[in-house]
């Protein structure tokens, strides 16, 4: 039996030896989507993660979604999930069996469900303001 895992992931930082997403056809022409993903456990304990999908599913994603950028959140699961050496810290190599791009965060008020409306002025105790 697999092991799977899921949750909330983050698509990582690129650079020109490592891009965050990469889409190809391999030899045997299938289509396979490569993603560079975080899962951001808190503050110092963040976890790097590869995670590859294959196929038709990966493909038409990719077509609706793709580009990516970093910090776009992703709602994955994934099938055996396996530390692997990485350049500076180990990274955990899965494959993707279910993905799905979630909307940008947004820290307004509304979205923190607070009041939409605009916060109330800052009141000044009549007795400071006498002093000024």
């Amino acid at each position: 039996m697999p092991t799977l895992t899921s949750g909330l992931f983050f698509v990582g930082r690129a650079s020109p030896a490592r891009p965050a997403a990469i889409a190809h056809r391999e030899d045997d022409g299938t289509f396979a989507l490569t993603l560079r993903v975080v899962d951001n456990q808190g503050p110092r304990a963040v976890e790097p993660y590869l995670v590859r999908w294959r196929g038709h599913e990966a493909e038409a994603w990719w077509s609706t979604h793709g580009p990516l950028k970093a910090g776009d959140a992703l709602q994955l699961e994934l099938v055996n999930p396996r530390a692997h050496a990485g350049l500076r810290m180990p990274e955990i190599h899965a494959q993707v069996r279910t993905c799905r791009l979630l909307p940008p965060r947004s820290f307004t008020p509304s979205a923190a469900g607070a009041s939409p409306a605009a916060p109330a002025p800052l009141r000044v105790p009549a007795a400071m303001s006498a002093r000024a």
